[in-house]
C-alpha cells in the first residue's frame, strides 16, 4: 500500500517533517546573517553523528527513538480516524521498516538542508 505510491507519499512527509523540524529543533525562518549562521551551526551539529536520530542528543541515547520521528509518523498516517494508519492498522503493526527509514531519511534533509545553511 505504501510503496505503491513512493514518490507522492515522499513529498507529502517531507512537507510535513519540514515544518516539525524547524519548531522541534529550533531553527528560525529570518535573512539576517546573525539567524542564518545560528541556523548553519544547529545543523551542523544535528547531522555531526547524526545527532537528530537520538533521544538524548547530549549523550547520543536512545538511537532512532527522537521523538520527532513518532511526530512525522503520528501527523502523516494517524492524524484523524480517516488516515492510512487507522483505517489500515494491520499494516503499521509493527511500524513497517521502510515507514521508519523514510522518516530518518527525510529528518536528515530537513534538519540539515532546509534553513539556509
Amino acid at each position: 500500500m505504501l510503496l505503491t505510491r513512493t514518490s507522492q507519499v515522499r513529498g507529502e512527509l517531507k512537507t510535513k517533517m519540514r515544518s516539525l523540524t524547524a519548531s522541534f529543533f529550533g531553527f528560525r525562518t529570518s535573512n539576517s546573517n546573525n539567524m542564518i549562521r545560528q541556523n548553519r551551526d544547529l545543523a551542523e551539529f544535528l547531522k555531526d553523528g547524526a545527532v537528530f536520530a537520538f533521544k538524548d542528543w547530549e549523550s547520543k541515547s536512545g538511537i532512532y527513538k527522537t521523538e520527532l520521528l513518532q511526530l512525522g509518523i503520528n501527523v502523516m498516517w494517524f492524524a484523524n480516524r480517516h488516515d492510512e494508519g487507522v483505517v489500515h492498522h494491520k499494516y503499521f503493526d509493527p511500524m513497517p521498516i521502510e515507514v521508519i527509514a523514510l522518516g530518518l531519511q527525510l529528518l536528515n534533509v530537513v534538519s540539515t538542508n532546509g534553513y539556509k545553511v
